[in-house]
């Protein structure tokens, strides 16, 4: 999604949020995603200095919705009788996607990519938790020269069960409920002065032609490029994986190649075996990271990527909001499709 120089997170964690929690926040998902890697780093750098007032995840405009998953799964699927590790779910779902024949852009046409963001936003230490749903849509043309299209749609706020406060939730966004914003190259009317634009800003989040081409072939290279961009290790590298899958805009070969340097992960497990986004069931596979799991989910029958996730671990004590192992902290969906007209669906 569009891009801002106030980035903040997809899943941001309480480091992040310590610094950002009272402020007014310009930001989108693109953005959001990219600083999650500066977030992990800067936690992991300044342990002692963090005790969060506010704990909250901002995607492209939100603390949203809470889903209570069932426990972690154990380290292996069963599917058909066998067992898969997570490394093995992956080359399977490269092997899956490699084989897709996609449907090229056409001149004029648009890709359509639709994403769900849920998650919640807890604050203080006297259990204020609240959820929120939205769904945000971007149009992107052929030639990324063109006008793009971002629209923001704000489903639900409501207190989280149990963790309710006073009055309506805040929805924790700087979008209103179906603002649209439109510009040439992506770069929309709330960008900074003197911010790039989509078409020149390469990056895992913000896939550009000329990005995607020089991403390397062999999978233990992408991983270290991965890792480059995350700057806080497998977790980072996993993240930036999410960011970069979340976009929408990777042709099928190459999300192949990035479930194949997923797969070169030590660490990674199975964390739920019938993980539910947006009416998508799939595998989540994900590392241990402080109090959460940071998950990505693929359909193991065709190679799909559903989305990113991050799941809490162990049962949190209050001061750090008191939800429990299992809970969905956020989660982000994605569908893509091509589309003849701006705005079309």
């Amino acid at each position: 999604m569009p891009e801002s120089q106030s980035e903040t997170l997809d899943r941001v964690l309480d480091a992040a949020l310590s610094r950002a929690g009272d402020e007014r926040v310009e930001f989108d998902v693109a953005a959001g995603r990219a600083a999650l890697a500066a977030a992990l780093e800067d936690r992991t750098a300044r342990p002692a200095e963090r005790k969060p007032r506010r704990t909250r995840w901002l995607a492209a405009a939100a603390a949203v919705t809470v889903l209570t998953g069932a426990a972690l799964a154990a380290s292996t699927a069963d599917f058909g009788g066998t067992s898969a590790t997570a490394a093995e779910q992956l080359v399977r779902a490269a092997d899956l996607a490699a084989r897709v024949v996609e449907r090229p852009l056409a001149p004029g046409q648009f890709r359509y990519v639709r994403s769900r963001y849920e998650g919640i936003t807890v604050e203080g230490d006297g259990g204020k938790a609240s959820a929120t749903d939205l769904t945000q849509e971007e149009w992107v043309p052929a030639d990324r020269r063109d006008e793009w299209m971002f629209r923001n749609q704000i489903n639900s706020v409501r207190w989280l069960e149990g963790h309710e406060g006073q009055g309506r939730p805040d929805a924790g966004t700087s979008f209103k409920d179906g603002q649209e914003f439109r510009g040439k190259c992506g770069k929309y009317s709330y960008y900074a002065e003197g911010q790039p634009d989509r078409c020149t800003n390469g990056s895992f989040h913000n896939p550009t032609p000329e990005f995607v081409a020089a991403l390397p072939k062999d999978p233990a290279a992408v991983l270290a490029r991965l890792r480059e961009a995350g700057q806080a290790g497998d977790a980072g590298a996993l993240v930036q994986a999410g960011a970069a899958l979340n976009s929408g805009q990777y042709p099928a070969e190459v999300r192949a190649r990035i479930f194949r340097a997923l797969a070169l992960l030590p660490g990674l497990v199975v964390t739920d075996k019938r993980a539910n986004l947006d009416g998508k069931e799939g595998v989540a596979l994900g590392l241990k990271h402080f109090d959460d799991f940071t998950e990505i989910i693929v359909d193991p029958d065709n190679g799909d990527y559903i989305g990113s996730r991050a799941t809490v671990a162990e049962d949190l004590p209050p001061e750090k909001g008191g939800l429990e192992k299992g809970t969905v902290r956020s989660s982000s969906a994605v569908t893509t499709k091509i589309v003849d007209a701006l705005g079309a669906r």
